[in-house]
């Protein structure tokens, strides 16, 4: 079982396999370095850790420059237990932990994490204003003790799997393409929350999650299905701004097309599969003619998940 860590846990007392990295979305090469940890901690009789980052250090330090995330940190945790790592240290990311050199940040792996080897990218960049680099990493990480080894890029069709070019990806809703990278289909663990009752005024009743506001996913109507207790049920979902009913607020709304769940508002976490993105949101002329329009959805993903294989 992960055990899940953060700085106000440390150190911990067994030596490791350590890896660091933001893994957003958790693609097939990062389940590469991954499998890799957990390889050489079975070889060695150490523990796997993986060292991550919330938020994202570029919206903390670059905040121009930062664009959007692949998933929310309920997902990533999520991924990362699925993976049955030992440990998961989260680094709540600021520029007090920036400020570290590439030698302070070395010897914080050794000694608050007793780290023995760390299985990196090959263009790893760390400490303050990104000063190491592998080399460096392998000059002073033999001298304290840290063996390091770097780890090619991961290609998929001859194209290096990046989360940067998910992230492009998702915001252009070509999921399938996604689906690819990620090695599985696209989700989000979300937590439930009060809605308005919107949906269910007009007859289509929705379950209502927030997501984060820096989500990669296009806004528009897709094709899905809702997991709850191991149970999946088909849906349509609306991600976006509902433009004809009032147009203020990002929600995730999930309709479900046959059958009904029961949910405690604040309590409950929902896991959400976009399968295939059905339109663009657009502001109808009238609450009729989104009605009329929420019909063909369902009807449209009715047949597509007619072909889709079940989650």
């Amino acid at each position: 079982m992960t055990k899940i860590l953060h700085l106000k846990d440390l150190p911990i007392t067994e030596s490791t396999v350590c890896t660091v990295g933001n893994f957003d979305g958790l693609h097939l090469g990062h389940k590469e370095i991954i499998k890799k940890v957990k390889d050489i901690a079975k070889k060695e009789n150490l523990k796997s850790l993986v060292i991550t980052f919330h938020p994202h250090p570029r919206k903390i330090l670059n905040p121009k420059k930062y664009k959007c995330s692949i998933v929310n940190l309920e997902t990533k945790i999520y991924l990362f237990k699925k993976e049955n790592i030992d440990y998961l240290l989260i680094v709540e990311f600021n520029k007090d932990f920036y400020q570290k050199s590439a030698f302070e940040f070395l010897n914080f792996l050794k000694n608050a994490l007793k780290c023995k080897v760390l299985i990196v990218g090959k263009d790893w960049k760390f400490g303050f204003k990104q000063e190491g680099d592998i080399q460096y990493a392998k000059k002073v990480g033999s001298s304290i003790g840290i063996k390091v080894i770097p780890i090619e890029d991961i290609k998929s069709n001859s194209s290096r799997i990046s989360s940067s070019l998910i992230r492009e990806l998702l915001s252009k809703g070509e999921l399938k393409k996604v689906e690819k990278l990620l090695g599985r289909r696209y989700f989000l663990i979300e937590k439930v929350v009060k809605g308005d009752g919107k949906g269910r005024e007009i007859g289509f009743p929705t379950i209502n999650l927030k997501p984060d506001d820096d989500l990669c996913l296009k806004k528009g109507v897709y094709v899905g299905y809702l997991e709850k207790d191991e149970k999946v049920y088909k849906a349509v979902i609306n991600y976006g701004n509902r433009p004809t009913l009032d147009g203020k607020k990002t929600f995730i709304e999930v309709h479900l097309i046959e059958d009904k769940v029961d949910l405690k508002t604040e309590e409950d976490y929902v896991k959400v599969y976009f399968i295939e993105y059905l339109r663009e949101e657009k502001k109808f002329e009238s609450v009729e003619d989104l009605k009329n329009q929420i019909k063909l959805d369902i009807q449209k993903a009715k047949e597509v998940l007619e072909v889709e294989k079940v989650v």
